[in-house]
């Protein structure tokens, strides 16, 4: 909002000056500023400064030009010409300010404002010198310790709660024949309400270095089937380093989870992550993570594993009228055993797609894209063959800002595990709706 409105007011200003005068070339230039295309039109005015250096107007569009499109040290020169020749020329004065602020020079961008406050500038003018101050001031002393926050409320349908197949029966080579599964074997639905919470403290060591720590608490509670009701901590803390175009971060996490209160599984992670920004629109990832899964119950222990985790991604705004934003990433790992896990080892990778478009300024539509495999080292004994699966996942939803930090949140997802062993078989459809409160 800043450079938009500094912008318009010092064209304004510039045609309103007593140094303006009828030039196609400059009016040409001016004309592509004000519909964006900055780079145009320094590069139309460039060829001609050698020429006409130390023409007032010519030099102040220049240097509008050249601050634009991303050059403000050849902006501070061309609008120290204009100075020189019209000291009292208060739309370079604030441009020079903004120049020097683009520089990281914010001694120099102070007085540059300081002069062009006091030249009594129209109230625009005064609005956008006290907003860059606002921000020098800001840079000069940033808040230490920021902290975010959200409460979700969230009522829904899942079809398959247990992650059981439909077959009432399946065939066992061991056994010779078919078999009736039982009730509990099968696949159950439910509707269910939901609540989750989360917070994130950071503190900035200095302008590129942060600590982060911060959890979620998620519960969910079934309306009939209780003794699947869930409930799940997450804690992580890290630190994050920025240079330039580039953020790194390590960081730890741990996840407990819970069946009826009862603590059921819990897993540590460790991750480290590199993440790139191309340009304005473009920025990808690449990340490696560990996790060490364990499940607290007995009859569970025998899939305890350790997992290693690759992955990339890469995601891009496409600017339009609505923008959206599109998003590629692939991963691959291992599961390796702890104990004489039933099926093996598991090796496994897999892709997401995923695009946001923002429908309208209050209202972003998103849909995802998620296909793994995955296979097993060992034969089961009881279908006589390796385990392998291809899980695929399709996510579809809406979010609606209907108040300053408040949002809603239709959603549905559909996970379908294709497995060789028809126990694995499963299907899954999740429809639900969530209202947010988010903290800043």
């Amino acid at each position: 909002m800043i450079n938009i409105r500094s912008l318009l007011l010092v064209l304004v200003c510039a045609l309103a000056s007593p140094l303006a005068r009828a030039d196609t070339e400059l009016n040409a230039a001016r004309a592509l500023l004000v519909d964006g295309r900055a780079g145009e039109a320094f590069d139309r005015l460039s060829g001609a400064e050698f020429a006409r250096s130390g023409e007032p107007e010519f030099d102040y569009v220049f240097g509008l030009a050249a601050l634009a499109s991303g050059r403000p040290a050849i902006a501070t020169l061309a609008f120290e010409r204009v100075l020189a020749v019209a000291p009292d020329y208060a739309a370079a004065h604030l441009d020079m300010g903004r120049a020097y602020y683009a520089l990281g020079d914010l001694e120099r961008a102070e007085q540059s404002f300081a002069v062009a406050r006091s030249r009594n500038p129209p109230p625009d003018a005064l609005a956008t010198i006290a907003n860059y101050e606002k921000a020098i001031a800001a840079r000069r002393d940033p808040k230490r310790l920021r902290l975010t926050g959200y409460v979700e409320l969230a009522t829904g349908v899942d079809t398959n709660l247990n992650q059981a197949t439909s077959a009432s029966s399946v065939a066992i080579p061991a056994f010779g024949g078919s078999y009736t599964l039982g009730s509990a074997s099968l696949a159950r639905r439910d509707e269910y309400s939901a609540a989750t919470a989360g917070g994130e403290a950071q503190y900035l060591i200095d302008d590129s270095t942060a600590l982060y720590a911060g959890g979620d608490l998620q519960l969910r509670d079934y309306l009939k089937q209780n003794a699947y009701d869930i409930g799940s901590i997450d804690a992580r803390a890290g630190i994050s380093f920025a240079d330039g175009k580039n953020l790194y971060r390590l960081g730890a996490g741990y996840n407990d989870y819970r069946l009826q209160s009862d603590r059921y599984r819990h897993v540590a992670t460790a991750l480290g992550e590199w993440r790139h920004g191309f340009d304005a629109h473009t920025s990808g990832s690449v990340s490696a993570q560990y996790n060490e899964i364990r499940y607290v119950t007995a009859d569970q222990r025998g899939n305890d594993v350790n997992v290693v985790m690759l992955g990339a991604g890469l995601s891009h705004v496409i600017q339009r009228a609505r923008p959206v934003t599109v998003f590629v990433g692939a991963f691959a790992g291992e599961e390796r055993q702890e104990r004489e896990r039933t099926d093996g080892n598991r090796s496994l990778g897999g892709m997401r797609v995923g695009a946001s478009l923002a429908a309208h300024e209050a209202v972003d539509v998103f849909a995802s894209a998620a296909a793994q495999v995955g296979l097993y080292s060992r034969y089961n004994s009881l279908f006589l063959v390796r385990r392998r699966e291809a899980q695929y996942d399709l996510g579809l939803g809406a979010s609606w800002r209907f108040a300053p930090l408040w949002s809603v949140r239709p959603q549905v997802s559909v996970t379908r595990n294709d497995s060789n062993l028809p126990i694995y078989d499963t299907m899954r459809y999740d429809v639900s709706l969530s209202l947010r409160r988010d903290f800043r």
